[in-house]
């Protein structure tokens, strides 16, 4: 089959629109499930209500389906982002070291419940950005956005930055965040989960901040 008659449509009809939710819908529970490498075509179908031969008139293959659930969690911990960062500041940011420090735990609280909302696409989903080229530079393009989000935020605190360098300082602290909270949910006991994010938020602050 040429790849003129595999490429999937765009829906632009709302019963077809419907149509992809409902497949996007199924990966994501399936997913959530079995794992993404344990999840077929068929399976995805079956769980939508379609039949397999629809399923490829909306996506070419399983990964299209896992590259928009990738995005779709990045848009949502984005949103869940300013919604944190409004409940723990209000509409105006003013630019205290209190605040400052208030702005990085929440967004270290975003990471975490992003990491909750879906352990086992988070955990599948980092073994297919390795994997998959095309995959790993979609989320390095989405990563991009949060750390340039982070940039314009802590630029609003730079007089109470340690760090000279704010762009390596909002990239550190993406980056820390996110491989110690993989580590923190995946590895360690219940009990002790809270301990180490309260360690986490200390030291990020500390090495972003100057001493109070």
């Amino acid at each position: 089959m040429s790849e003129s008659k595999n490429k999937a449509r765009i829906p632009v009809q709302k019963r077809s629109i419907e149509t992809r939710e409902k497949i996007l819908n199924a990966a994501w529970e399936l997913f959530a499930e079995e794992g993404y490498f344990k999840t077929s075509t068929h399976d995805l179908a079956q769980r939508a209500g379609v039949a397999t031969g629809s399923f490829y008139g909306y996506f070419n293959n399983k990964k299209e389906v896992a590259i928009e659930l990738i995005k779709k969690f990045y848009k949502e911990a984005s949103e869940k982002a300013l919604y944190n960062i409004h409940m723990d500041l209000g509409d105006e940011v003013s630019e205290s070291l209190d605040n400052g420090k208030k702005l990085v735990r929440s967004l270290i609280r975003t990471l975490k419940e992003a990491h909750e909302i879906n352990p086992m696409i988070h955990r599948d989903g980092q073994a297919l950005i390795l994997l998959e080229e095309d995959v790993g530079e979609i989320n390095r393009e989405e990563e991009k956005k949060i750390i340039e989000f982070l940039i314009h935020l802590l630029q609003k605190y730079k007089q109470f930055i340690r760090a000279i360098n704010i762009e390596a300082a909002a990239t550190m602290l993406f980056w820390i965040s996110t491989e110690m909270i993989h580590r923190i949910m995946n590895e360690t006991e219940e009990i002790a989960k809270e301990r180490l994010f309260e360690e986490l938020e200390d030291i990020i602050c500390s090495y972003i901040f100057i001493a109070a």
